[in-house]
């Protein structure tokens, strides 16, 4: 238990009397995540380090013609980064953490780094959600894991995801976070997972050895695939797109529904049969709403224009009105 003239957990070098004492919501859980949170943005705020960066170059020089013509520069730098730091080159990490070590003064910290000298490469399936975490299923082993979620955005169950992986330090078993990038991937890539496993199964080579040899390998097939860097399906894409376009070409702001809609398309999952029916209804919704400046539409009208029903639209309209109201 901290003490009144102990160094407080915050890390501001107050004592705690001065500082977070009867301040409720500074726990130790929440100043250990803060902490194991600095450590990995300071890693990659200065490194690689100038010494290492002709490595890094060639490194991405050998992603990039492979990846670049379908996924974005910054996309396929920070996975071929993550690759280079944790396949190619360990020895930066592990070189970081020692020295980090050195510095910190809570032995509860030093401890949660010293399982941190490999980070784990995971790719496989989401399988049920909870409020800090979500559970993901190993495509290559059946193992449960529990990743740590970086946000409030929902995340339906049959996302696939891929990430690095080190213990979250909260001494559960199998609990997680991600290292930097930490990717969904829509159902419909499922094959791509799929065909990884039939190879591991094949091949006699450790997890860890395997997933480093066809780390590559796996982003060129999702690329193959059709994978452009997208979180969602084509369907759930063409719905936005529509959206997004018809607010453009009347000069209104497309974020606040967006952002909802994008929330509706994952969480909600609509069947709907046609695209356009979810984006009129999403425009209704906007429009009652008044997320779009002077912008006075009947429903039939707005329906003519994305030549759907104007029942469909209502029933979407609806829909989202109910989702809303649960936000």
């Amino acid at each position: 238990m901290v003490k009144r003239n102990d160094p407080c957990l915050c890390g501001s070098g107050k004592k705690y009397k001065k500082c977070c004492e009867g301040k409720q919501q500074v726990t130790v859980e929440t100043v250990a995540t803060d902490e194991l949170e600095r450590v990995l943005q300071t890693f990659y705020a200065e490194y690689p380090e100038r010494k290492d960066i002709h490595a890094y170059f060639e490194h991405v020089g050998t992603w990039k013609p492979k990846l670049e013509q379908a996924l974005q520069k910054e996309l396929v730098e920070a996975i071929a980064l993550d690759d280079f730091f944790f396949h190619q080159e360990p020895t930066i990490w592990k070189g970081y953490l020692k020295r980090t070590k050195k510095k910190m003064v809570r032995p509860s910290t030093v401890n949660i780094l010293e399982s941190w000298s490999q980070p784990t490469l995971f790719i496989g399936s989401v399988t049920a959600v909870e409020e800090k975490y979500f559970k993901a299923t190993h495509a290559l082993t059946n193992e449960d894991i529990y990743i740590r979620r970086e946000n409030d955005k929902p995340i339906p169950e049959g996302m696939y995801v891929f990430a690095f992986t080190l213990p979250d330090g909260t001494n559960q078993t199998a609990h997680s976070l991600a290292v930097s990038t930490l990717i969904f991937f829509p159902p419909n890539y499922a094959s791509i997972f799929e065909d990884m496993k039939v190879r591991f199964e094949a091949s006699s080579k450790k997890l860890a050895s395997f997933l480093k040899e066809q780390h590559l390998f796996f982003w060129e097939s999702l690329v193959q695939a059709g994978y452009q860097g997208e979180e969602f399906t084509n369907f759930e894409s063409n719905v936005l797109a529509q959206v997004k376009d018809f607010l453009e070409q009347n000069e209104r702001e497309t974020a606040p529904i967006l952002e909802l809609l994008e929330d509706y398309l994952i969480e909600g999952q609509p069947a709907a049969r046609k695209e356009a029916a979810i984006a009129a209804g999403a425009i209704r919704y906007g429009q009652e709403k008044g997320l779009f400046e002077s912008l006075s539409l009947t429903a039939k009208e707005i329906a003519a224009t994305f030549d759907i029903s104007a029942s469909s639209l209502t029933k979407y309209y609806q829909d989202l009105s109910q989702y809303a109201a649960t936000k």
